[in-house]
């Protein structure tokens, strides 16, 4: 027997909902953690099959753009099924036929626009408003350590990362680990040049939020001359490391390709960890594929509850995708995996 539960905090969810979380983006301890650090209505469902989850969303509000990609200003209180600070998993999870039978729920039960996020199967969706939307970039890491990752890139791939770290060296650029507690203003003013600069954003996240993340995430800083230029943090989670977030000092950017640097630092963290599997998360997708990521499709479905809305957003779906820009990488030599 299949039963619907809606949940207001995650405090108060199934037991088992972790069980059936793709990623830790997904569980527990993190919704906690953007519930209590970015509340925006969080609130959650279920699909209960003779009382184990079996399917689960979480949904939270915002104003957003609906034209967004199209860059056209469009303020529109929506319904977002999706995880709560702009990352490439998806709000709903479970198996995909349940997931169905969920989603058809939510869109009965949420009143006015709702935006599932970041789906990566387009046959969930049907009767509704969909399309692309940003790819998420990843790959699967068979390397023992750096030097072999090196001599697995193709030469002009390895040549660029070597000048890079040559580079830095060379202008005194270092790159080192800090406490999340350590992140102070002129961290998060490097964030506000990020989140200012995206032509896709949603939610901005507060100082505390960066402040208090679980021990698994990890803050990776770029110093110039003692001044912070630029920073990242990653998540080590099982055998994945994905990265979450950064900042940047634009000028500095250009100067020492700080970006491309602190994804580089990642690569190398994450081989040292043992992960075997490295996502990169969305957007910038020609630097992330120049470290040998392949591009990973995700999917937006946009509905409404009243008929003639739905209809219309329908008729306007091809305007709501997103056409990443990318190049014939080829980053690595032949590899088996």
């Amino acid at each position: 027997m299949m039963v619907f539960k809606h949940f207001k905090n995650a405090a108060s969810l199934n037991n088992d909902w972790d069980k059936i979380a793709d990623d830790y983006f997904q569980m527990r301890e993190f919704l906690l953690h953007t519930e209590k650090y970015n509340p925006c209505r969080q609130r959650y469902y279920s699909l209960l099959d003779n009382n184990n989850t079996v399917a689960a969303a979480v949904v939270y509000t915002l104003k957003i753009n609906i034209l967004n990609f199209l860059r056209i200003k469009s303020p529109v209180n929506m319904h977002i099924c999706g995880i709560p600070c702009s990352v490439s998993s998806p709000g709903i999870f479970g198996n995909n036929e349940d997931v169905k039978i969920l989603m058809k729920y939510i869109f009965k039960n949420e009143k006015g626009l709702v935006l599932i996020l970041n789906l990566k199967n387009n046959s969930l969706i049907t009767g509704r408003a969909t399309n692309n939307t940003l790819p998420s970039v990843s790959f699967y890491s068979d390397f023992s350590d750096w030097n072999s990752y090196l001599k697995a890139l193709r030469h002009n791939y390895r040549r660029r990362l070597l000048n890079l770290f040559e580079h830095a060296n060379n202008n005194n650029i270092k790159c080192y680990k800090l406490k999340n507690s350590d992140f102070n203003e002129q961290m998060y003013n490097l964030y506000l040049q990020v989140f200012n600069n995206s032509k896709d954003k949603l939610e901005k996240l507060n100082i505390t939020f960066f402040q208090n993340l679980p021990q698994n995430f990890i803050l990776t800083v770029c110093e110039k001359d003692n001044n912070i230029i630029g920073w990242q943090i990653a998540l080590s989670h099982n055998n994945t490391y994905t990265f979450f977030l950064g900042g940047l000092d634009y000028v500095s950017n250009k100067i020492y390709n700080t970006y491309f640097l602190l994804l580089s630092e990642l690569i190398k963290d994450a081989i040292s960890s043992g992960a075997t599997f490295i996502e990169l998360g969305q957007t910038a997708e020609i630097p992330k594929m120049r470290l040998g990521g392949v591009l990973s499709p995700r999917f937006m479905c946009c509905s409404h509850n009243n008929f003639l809305l739905n209809s219309l957003l329908i008729a306007c779906a091809p305007l709501l995708g997103y056409k990443p820009k990318v190049e014939n990488t080829k980053a690595f030599k032949m590899r088996c995996l």
